[in-house]
């Protein structure tokens, strides 16, 4: 566990020498503007989501339609004994 904490302990030190001031807030701005695009691709996904929702049973309907129209269209063949 020494070994762990002193390792920790060298790698923060090290890292807190070597990076300017200029770089931490390089580094705070990109973390702000990263996450501020991140919650609003989230947000944008579920917008995206909700209408597609809204429109499935719309298509479930026109897709039922279309089938049932080919269904028909089958059986009249049949029925007229036409061969393809």
């Amino acid at each position: 566990m020494d070994n762990k904490i002193s390792f920790i302990a060298g790698w923060a030190l090290t890292t807190v020498t070597t990076i300017s001031l200029m770089g931490v807030f390089r580094a705070a701005l990109l973390g702000l503007i990263g996450g501020f695009f991140g919650l609003f691709g989230k947000e944008v996904y579920f917008y995206v989501k909700a209408e597609i929702k809204k429109q499935l049973p719309k298509a479930k309907a026109w897709l039922h339609i279309k089938i049932e129209g080919l269904k028909l269209k089958l059986k009249k063949r049949k029925s007229n004994g036409d061969k393809d």
